[in-house]
């Protein structure tokens, strides 16, 4: 199969589906929030609880997965209490503003643990924070997400709108990579730095998710609202919806070899290029990771254009496709001779994946289009927390599968150095991981159903079989202008 397609030619949005430069970047807002939230603390665990703190790396794979096992199972039901929720403030955003809260505390408490804890203690204090802050982690994505399905009916505009979630995302995301870093600038070692750093990172997580609870106006309700689906019945239309099952499937398989190659990267960095010095290695990963974010500003736009030009399943297949094929590049390029090399296969993968994840999400939202028609119901809420019960399947089995991976390979944490056959051991995993999930994407999308020409068409569909159409967007037009008189300075 040819990864592009006959050209489909283009079209602007109607006026009605156009959105406001300020609420995409309103709403985008939340999507730098989300990238601390998400990433922030991933990044930190192994670096403070297993190397500052001594928790051995196995529990701590326990301890990350366990919460967002049982995190997964709150998904289905706060998207399914969003979808069915009404209220003055709209079905999403209470729902955003609570989590946003609450997820910053408990980010900034998490890694400020008693001093002189022994590491049982530990591990029980981060694996009870843990799973609170998941759990208000979902009453904010969750809600958060379904609303920027909702913000457009155009095709090629909800890409351009759901753009601005990795736009400011990785603005956000940028500090990331430099988060174990400035362990050691704000204290004299790790441990003592990062209570000030998750501080930071909570305040700015609350900062950031309040934007779009307080300032994103919802679309307005159906004049005449189905009844909804009980939950069991939501839930079994949902995962027997075949184009869902395989967007998630690609998107669940790119992000368990993701998470499951980071610890094998990060030891491997640290062990076999800088051969024990974790200040270089943290160094060093800090630029990696600024040159990836970098690099996925140059993938979304790519992403946009060529999703729109040739469609969005022929951009997931292309941007995957390249990925795939780079990742036995890393063999030559995780060199001591030259560790500069690292920052390649971080700027390819930034470019491709971070594209590719652009795409998967607006065909997400061509997918509940697809379910309106089969049920007459807006789902949004439901198929966001079903991708994020698979997504957070996925990572609890990655961090738990992550600690056994360095248990094979002969890692020792107790050792400054470490053995020729671990080193080797590390990198061919890491070689492996990756390559065989991102190819299992790759098969994936290219058996997804839902085409440019067939999304366009479900959405004429829709329009021409809802009588409240024109007085839907008669009262959208009047919602945006009274929200700009209301900004409008005095």
């Amino acid at each position: 199969m040819s990864l592009v397609a006959p050209p489909a030619a283009p079209s602007a949005p109607p006026a009605d589906a156009r959105v406001p430069f300020s609420r995409k970047l309103l709403w985008g807002a939340g999507g730098a929030a989300d990238n601390i939230m998400y990433n922030g603390l991933s990044a930190l665990v192994l670096p403070i609880f297993n190397l500052g703190l001594g928790v051995d790396a196995v529990l701590l794979g326990y301890a990350m997965g366990i919460p967002r096992l049982l995190d997964a199972i709150t998904d289905p039901l706060i998207g399914n209490l969003s979808d069915n929720t009404r209220s003055r403030w709209g079905r999403r955003r209470p729902y955003i503003l609570c989590g946003a809260i609450g997820a910053g505390v408990l980010l900034a408490t998490l890694f400020n643990p008693g001093a002189g804890w022994s590491t049982d203690v530990l591990f029980w204090w981060f694996l009870i924070l843990c799973s609170l802050f998941y759990v208000a982690y979902t009453f904010f994505m969750i809600p958060y997400s379904a609303l920027g399905f909702e913000l457009t009916t155009d095709y090629a505009e909800r890409t351009r709108v759901l753009a601005w979630r990795p736009y400011l995302g990785f603005a956000s995301g940028l500090a990331i990579p430099w988060l174990y870093k400035l362990c050691f600038v704000f204290g004299e070692n790790e441990v003592e730095g990062v209570r000030v750093v998750a501080v930071l990172m909570g305040i700015t997580v609350i900062a950031l998710g309040l934007l779009p609870a307080l300032f994103v106006p919802e679309p307005p309700a159906p004049a005449i609202a189905p009844a909804p689906l009980p939950l069991l019945q939501s839930l079994r239309v949902t995962f027997t919806n075949p184009a869902f099952l395989l967007l998630a499937g690609a998107t669940l398989c790119i992000l368990l070899g993701l998470f499951l190659a980071g610890p094998l990267g990060l030891y491997l960095s640290m062990f076999y290029v800088f051969g024990g010095d974790k200040e270089a290695a943290a160094t060093i990963g800090g630029w990696a990771g600024v040159a990836g974010m970098l690099a996925g500003y140059v993938g979304l736009p790519l992403a946009t254009w060529y999703s729109a030009r040739f469609g969005k399943r022929h951009a997931a297949l292309l941007f995957v496709g390249i990925a795939t094929l780079s990742i036995p590049l890393t063999w030559w390029l995780f060199t001591p001779a030259n560790p500069w090399l690292m920052l390649v296969p971080a700027v390819i993968i930034g470019i491709t994946i971070n594209g590719a994840f652009l795409v998967g999400v607006s065909m997400l939202a061509d997918v509940c289009d697809a379910d309106e028609l089969r049920t007459g119901l807006r789902r949004e809420g439901i198929y966001s927390a079903s991708m994020e019960f698979g997504k957070k399947c996925a990572i609890a089995l990655s961090t738990v599968l992550g600690g056994y991976l360095l248990a094979v390979a002969g890692f020792d944490q107790s050792q400054a150095t470490q053995t020729e056959s671990t080193l080797t051991a590390l990198r061919l995993g890491y070689i492996l991981v990756l390559g065989l999930a991102f190819l299992t994407a790759f098969l994936l999308f290219r058996r997804f159903p839902l085409t440019h020409e067939s999304a366009r068409e479900i959405r004429r569909q829709l329009d021409a079989r809802r009588p409240d159409a024109a007085q839907l967007r008669a009262r959208r037009a009047q919602s945006e202008t009274a929200g700009e008189q209301r900004a409008a300075p005095r």
